[in-house]
């Protein structure tokens, strides 16, 4: 897969059913462990770790981030890899969210978040997948969000929602598999 095609596998403006924007990906790069389970730490080590691209493995990357006026995010990042990795990552992931029930990250702008898990699922998606609902605090205001990761062969999608419906992460979730399948069978 070229990196052109590689690209085409992201959630578009066009997925989504509200009124998102586009924005630079960046703004949610590079959160940092601050406190909490030390499985925390190995998610933001994780994700970071998927977000950038800098797994040894790693043969494609790409990341897309929309917003809204009401404060709805949907990130989603998808990352090819060479070799058994992809199974290792998404394991690695998987493992780190079981033993994770909350840990404080710092943002890239200095905003602390605590984040409690609060349940998740196994997801029929793919070759595999999860979603895992998560409550983050940031001082006073509580915020619901979900994460659905899957695989399918050498990719793995991860989306981050933070949006009202979860049947909404569930859909998102399937348009990502589906655009990953494609060139599959193509």
């Amino acid at each position: 897969m070229d990196d052109t095609a590689f690209q085409r596998l992201l959630l578009t403006e066009e997925d989504l059913e509200e009124s998102f924007f586009g924005e630079e990906p960046s703004a949610a790069y590079d959160p940092v462990f601050v406190s909490g389970d030390p499985a925390g730490r190995s998610i933001v080590d994780l994700t970071n770790m998927l977000t950038r691209g800098t797994h040894p493995e790693t043969l494609h990357h790409g990341s897309a981030l929309f917003t809204n006026a009401v404060g709805s995010v949907v990130f989603h990042h998808v990352a090819q890899f060479d070799g058994p990795a992809c199974r290792q990552v998404f394991q690695e992931l998987l493992d780190a969210v079981q033993d994770c029930r909350e840990y404080r990250m710092e943002l890239n702008d200095g905003v602390r978040i605590d984040i409690t898990r609060t349940g998740s699922e196994p997801l029929d998606l793919g070759d595999g997948g999860i979603l895992v609902r998560w409550v983050s605090t940031v001082d006073h205001f509580r915020i619901e969000t979900a994460w659905a990761v899957v695989i399918k062969g050498d990719v793995l999608s991860f989306v981050n929602t933070r949006i009202p419906d979860h049947a909404e992460t569930h859909r998102l979730a399937r348009v990502a598999v589906d655009r990953i399948s494609e060139p599959v069978k193509s």
